[in-house]
């Protein structure tokens, strides 16, 4: 059965601002290259890797997997059809902001960045996207966005479980946003409904998303070390981009490969062109 709700699909996160993660340089310096050359670049834990990959002293093949699932779902690169790794414009640019990006200058990627994960779609030619079904029209990233803006600038984890992973459309987000900011006065968090993604590790799969919608947290930050550690908030300096990205009306579409669409979101990014 095609999935209804936001999966809990994506196993790591992605940070760009502070301490990147450790994956994101090693794959955006891997333009052409196989799955076993990225990996042979990747940092890793020895003994992890023997103990997953058998004791052949290699990472585990599913780094790669992870990693690329949350690079490709924002545009930087994409696996083509011989199994090498195409890194986007977008890739190409993040490269050159990676050796220099702080909390201060972060807002002129993150302009172009917000432009470009706009235009992500849930339903997708990708793996992850493929597993939704037609009445899935869905701007994950925009709807994230939407939802803050109208709820004081801030949303939680909770309300993101509960509410806005049960979305399929613009209609529902409008629900959403009623009753999130409903149960905000009631304090009856219950009446959002039950949680889309459970277990223990539950958190663990939630920050992947936000992580994403704030491209690596140059938009907002973590929210742990915030202000009460509840909410993720839109910052003053970024609070514009988000808002004017927010408005970009996309129409959704179906996409022939992973490629055309991955290269759809890049160039969405409205990049200056690169004269050097």
């Amino acid at each position: 059965m095609p999935e209804t709700t936001w999966t809990g699909s994506l196993h790591q996160t992605f940070r760009l601002v502070g301490a990147q993660s450790r994956t994101l340089v090693p794959f955006l310096e891997s333009d052409g290259l196989t799955q076993e050359q990225v990996l042979d670049r990747l940092p890793y834990d020895e003994a992890r890797a023997q103990a997953r990959g058998g004791g052949n002293g290699r990472p585990d093949p599913k780094r790669y997997r992870d990693a690329k699932q949350v690079y490709q779902t924002v545009g930087l690169l994409f696996e083509r059809e011989d199994g090498r790794l195409k890194v986007t414009d977008l890739g190409r640019a993040t490269l050159r902001w990676t050796r220099f990006i702080n909390d201060k200058n972060s807002v002129i990627l993150a302009k172009h960045a917000a432009y470009a994960l706009s235009a992500c779609q849930l339903r997708n030619p990708s793996g992850a996207g493929r597993k939704y079904g037609d009445d899935m029209l869905v701007f994950p990233f925009q709807f994230i966005w939407k939802a803050m803006l109208a709820l004081d600038g801030k949303i939680s984890s909770d309300e993101l479980n509960r509410a806005l992973f049960r979305v399929q459309n613009e209609d529902d987000l409008q629900d959403a946003i009623s009753r999130i900011s409903e149960t905000r006065r009631s304090g009856q968090l219950a009446d959002l409904g039950d949680e889309v993604i459970t277990g223990e590790k539950k958190n663990d799969r939630i920050i992947p998303w936000i992580s994403l919608a704030s491209f690596g947290w140059t938009l907002f930050p973590d929210k742990r070390g915030g202000e009460d550690g509840t909410y993720y908030r839109l910052p003053r300096p970024t609070m514009g981009i988000v808002r004017e990205a927010a408005q970009i009306r996309h129409k959704h579409r179906n996409f022939a490969s992973v490629e055309s669409y991955i290269e759809y979101v890049s160039r969405s990014a409205c990049l200056p062109e690169d004269l050097r």
